[in-house]
């Protein structure tokens, strides 16, 4: 009988077939994925943007010291305009004159008028300073009370024009005759507006050249 037979059983023969891939998580025959981790002879590594990867291609770049940045041109613009506004009209740039004086109610009136008799234009921006002279050149009486007026700027061409408004007593006039003090007076002494050095007009008139009086007024500069 078989059952008592002493002869030993042949070892069974190791399969070299792969078993069936399985889709069971944790399977010991499944396949792995292709990885692309290093080492994987097999794997081909997606391009990445690390340095020092060949095939890397970085992206170009806006930034500072791209080469693919293009600068803006810078341009240089030139003024056509002046350079700088008129000066203010000094006393030599100019002349002065005065309109024939008239005489309308115990009071008389004038126009005094400035010239600029240069070749460049300028400006004049408030009130002149004027006084009588006495025939030894030095001041007669008070020197003129500034008549309130509209502050403007002037501008004066080369031979361009600006005026202001003088008035004083005609003669005594309500004055009394002691604080009046009547002196006679060649002309007029006038200051430009902000200048120190003078013109002389030529006026051969009577005013009051008392102490007290202040009967010279001027207006401010005025285009004319």
């Amino acid at each position: 009988m078989t059952a008592c037979s002493s002869s030993p059983s042949p070892a069974p023969t190791p399969s070299t077939s792969a078993p069936a891939p399985s889709s069971t998580s944790g399977s010991p025959s499944a396949t792995p994925a292709p990885s692309s981790g290093a080492g994987s002879p097999s794997a081909t590594p997606a391009p990445s943007g690390t340095a020092g990867s060949p095939s890397a291609a970085p992206a170009p770049s806006s930034g500072a010291g791209s080469p693919s940045a293009t600068p803006s041109p810078t341009r240089s613009v030139r003024s056509t305009g002046p350079s700088r506004p008129p000066r203010e009209c000094t006393t030599g740039r100019l002349s002065a004159a005065l309109t024939r004086p008239e005489p309308a109610a115990g009071s008389i009136y004038a126009t005094l008028v400035f010239t600029n008799r240069s070749t460049v234009a300028c400006t004049m921006t408030g009130y002149p300073g004027v006084s009588y002279v006495a025939q030894n050149g030095v001041q007669s009486g008070n020197a003129a009370v500034r008549q309130p007026g509209t502050i403007t700027t002037v501008t004066l061409r080369p031979g361009g024009r600006a005026k202001a408004e003088l008035r004083d007593a005609n003669g005594i006039s309500g004055y009394d005759p002691a604080r009046c003090m009547l002196s006679p007076a060649e002309g007029l002494r006038i200051y430009p507006p902000d200048q120190t050095a003078a013109l002389f007009v030529p006026w051969k008139t009577e005013h009051c050249a008392g102490p007290t009086v202040h009967s010279l007024t001027i207006g401010p500069v005025q285009p004319g």
